[in-house]
C-alpha cells in the first residue's frame, strides 16, 4: 500500500495526479458507484468494462467487414457455395482467429492503452483491471504514466496499487463502500446463482440452498481482511484484523451501503468533483439501494437468529469487526470533512 496516499494528506493536492482507487468489495454497492462516475460524471474510469467493450467493438467491425465482403464469395469460381450467413459466421471466425494469434504474439510495445467509448457515451481505458493477467498487462503498457484513466475500480486493491501506480508521481486514493458481510454474502450468493456472466460465477450455486452454501467449502470465509493483507489461503492470525483496520485506517475514504447518499457526496466533495449537476445526477439516480441504476436484485432475507445466518458468521469474524471499524472510521471521517470546510451537510 506503499502507492497509496494518506486519505487525509493534504498536502498532495486531490486535484494532482493522485488516482481515485476504489476498492471493489462484491455486493457492497460498487457497480452503482462505478456506473455512476461514467453517467453522471462523465470521466474515464478503468475497470473490466473497457476491455469488454472493445471486444464488442471489434466484433462488430468484422460483422460489417464480413458484410461489405459478401459479394467476393459470389465471384469465385469452381468453388462451392454457401449460403451468405454461413459464409459471414466463417469469416467472423477467421478474423477471430488471426486477431487472437496476433495479440498473443504482438509484444507490449505495439499494443497500444487508449479510451474506448460505449455507445451511450460512457469513457473507459481499454484494459481489465479486475484481473491479475489484466493487470500486469496494464501496467506493462504503462497505465500508471498514462493518465488516461480518472478513477480505477478493483477488487484487487493490493495488486493494483503494486502495478497500475507508481510512488513518485502518480500514487493512489482509495475508497470504498462497506456492507454487513453477512447480507453482502447472501445477496452475493443469491446473485452468482444466475450471473453466469460473471467471472466468478460457479453452476454449483444453481442447485444449492443457501443453507447448503453456508455450510460448504464455497462459502466465503473472511474475504475483506484477506485481500487486504493478501493471505487468501490459510489460518488468519491476530495480527491480521490489526493490520486490515490500520490499512482502511490510514488510506481509505469510506463509504456505507446503509449511508449511500451522504456516501455520494463525501465522494463528490472529497475528491474535488465540483459539478453539482453531476451530484444531482448522482443522488436521484444511484443513491437509494435497489434504485433503477443499482446492480441490485430481490432475493429471500435472512433471518440474523436463523442457524444459517450464525453459519455465514462464524465463518467471517474477522470481515464483520473489519466492518465494526469501518463504521468508527466513517463517523470519524465525516467529522473530519466538515472541520475541513470540505464537506456541507447542507449541500444540495
Amino acid at each position: 500500500e506503499q502507492n497509496l496516499v494518506n486519505w487525509d494528506n493534504l498536502e498532495r493536492s486531490v486535484e494532482t495526479r493522485d488516482t481515485p482507487i476504489f476498492w471493489h468489495v462484491l455486493k457492497s454497492g460498487g457497480s452503482a458507484i462505478k456506473l455512476m462516475y461514467a453517467t453522471c460524471y462523465q470521466i474515464t474510469s478503468a475497470s473490466e468494462t473497457g476491455a469488454w467493450i472493445e471486444r464488442e467493438q471489434q466484433e462488430a467491425l468484422a460483422r460489417q467487414q464480413a458484410e461489405e465482403a459478401g459479394s467476393e464469395r459470389r465471384r469465385l469460381e469452381g468453388e462451392d457455395l454457401v449460403s451468405p450467413m454461413e459464409w459471414v459466421q466463417k469469416t467472423i471466425i477467421e478474423q477471430w482467429q488471426v486477431w487472437d494469434e496476433s495479440a498473443e504474439e504482438a509484444p507490449d510495445n505495439q499494443q497500444q492503452l487508449h479510451v474506448v467509448v460505449a455507445e451511450d457515451g460512457r469513457k473507459y481505458v481499454n484494459v481489465d483491471v479486475t484481473t491479475m493477467e489484466g493487470i500486469a498487462r496494464a501496467s506493462r503498457l504503462g497505465f500508471a504514466s498514462s493518465g488516461l484513466a480518472d478513477v480505477i475500480f478493483t477488487p484487487l486493491l493490493r495488486e493494483s496499487a503494486e502495478l497500475l501506480l507508481d510512488g513518485d508521481n502518480h500514487k493512489g486514493r482509495m475508497f470504498a463502500v462497506f456492507r454487513s458481510p453477512v447480507d453482502r454474502i447472501v445477496s452475493l450468493f443469491y446473485y452468482l446463482q444466475q450471473a453466469t456472466w460473471e467471472p466468478t460465477y460457479n453452476p454449483e450455486y444453481a442447485s444449492m440452498t443457501i443453507d447448503e452454501y453456508a455450510h460448504s467449502p464455497l462459502c466465503e470465509s473472511n474475504w475483506m481482511v484477506r485481500s487486504l493483507v493478501n493471505k487468501m489461503e490459510g489460518p488468519l492470525e491476530p495480527s491480521d484484523i490489526a493490520i486490515a483496520k490500520e490499512i482502511i485506517r490510514q488510506k481509505c475514504i469510506v463509504g456505507l451501503l446503509s449511508e449511500m447518499d451522504e456516501t455520494i457526496r463525501r465522494f463528490h466533495s472529497f475528491f474535488g468533483f465540483e459539478n453539482d449537476e453531476a451530484l444531482t445526477c448522482a443522488r436521484q439516480n444511484f443513491a437509494v439501494a435497489g434504485g433503477s441504476q443499482s446492480n441490485s436484485h430481490k432475493h429471500p432475507k435472512l433471518d440474523p437468529n436463523a442457524e444459517t445466518w450464525q453459519a455465514i458468521e462464524s465463518k467471517n469474524m474477522l470481515d464483520i469487526r473489519l466492518f465494526e471499524y469501518a463504521i468508527e472510521l466513517w463517523h470519524e471521517q465525516g467529522g473530519w470533512l466538515q472541520n475541513e470546510n470540505m464537506f456541507d451537510q447542507n449541500r444540495i
